[in-house]
């Protein structure tokens, strides 16, 4: 498996020589840290809680169910690569590649649906914005915003897609616990990896929301605010798409090289 940095080798390599186990828990989180801000299509949902006028239960929302769904991940391919002699053979590579496949077409699905939902919306107050006022239409849109199950199902969508790829040092620490009757040990510190992630992601998400809500403020009265927070949500949706773009090119530059 790919995509290990030189910190991530040292995690390994500390958890192979049987070192303390406190001082592996510790870099364990500090790994799982680093992966939550590494690039990736995990980080889409920033821009998605902004276009979604996220609040800060869901970017606690976000780190949590991508920590849990990120830990299962890890746990079920580990566990299938041990005890299915025939996984091996296919090789880590391809299998979190084609995880990497489903993951990126979430991604980009969610960032469509966010897109023209909101284009559609901003067509319709166009159309109909003359005869109920400048001020109406604004604050329908973005009561509609707020108010948009959507939304909701939207960022689990995104958080479930973001933790289905598995760490590649998770992986290789649980499956080396597993070969050499330490699980227990290697359960614990992956844990401690999605603990990590989860207290980062969640982190990012509120300074996210945080920063928009202050320029929000400042830019209120102000000629272009309107029309800034009217297209937030569709360049938003037409990022976390990007994103998913770039990611689903990547698996695919795997799959078939």
């Amino acid at each position: 498996m790919t995509g290990l940095s030189s910190f991530d080798s040292r995690f390994i390599a500390f958890f192979d020589s049987g070192g303390v186990f406190w001082i592996a828990l510790a870099i364990a989180l500090g790994v799982g840290a680093m992966h939550a801000v590494a690039p990736g299509h995990g980080k889409s949902v920033t821009a998605y809680l902004v276009g979604t006028h996220g609040r800060y239960r869901d970017a606690v929302r976000l780190g949590v169910i991508v920590a849990i769904m990120h830990t299962f991940s890890v746990l079920v391919l580990a566990l299938a690569w041990v005890g299915v002699s025939d996984l091996a053979g296919v090789g880590t590579e391809s299998v979190t590649a084609w995880m990497q496949v489903v993951a990126a077409v979430v991604v980009i699905g969610v960032g469509v649906r966010l897109a023209l939902r909101h284009l559609r919306a901003r067509l319709r107050q166009r159309d109909h914005g003359h005869g109920h006022g400048h001020g109406h239409g604004h604050g329908h849109g973005h009561d509609e915003a707020l108010t948009d199950p959507w939304s909701r199902k939207g960022l689990i969508a995104l958080a479930l897609s973001g933790g289905l790829l598995p760490s590649p040092s998770a992986f290789i620490v649980l499956v080396s616990g597993l070969l050499t009757g330490r699980a227990l040990d290697a359960v614990v510190l992956v844990l401690a990896f999605g603990v990590g992630m989860a207290v980062t992601l969640t982190a990012v998400g509120v300074v996210t929301i945080h920063g928009h809500g202050l320029l929000t403020r400042r830019m209120k009265g102000r000629a272009a605010a309107s029309v800034v927070a009217a297209w937030t949500p569709v360049a938003a949706g037409v990022a976390v798409s990007l994103a998913g773009c770039l990611y689903l090119a990547a698996a695919v530059i795997v799959l078939t090289a």
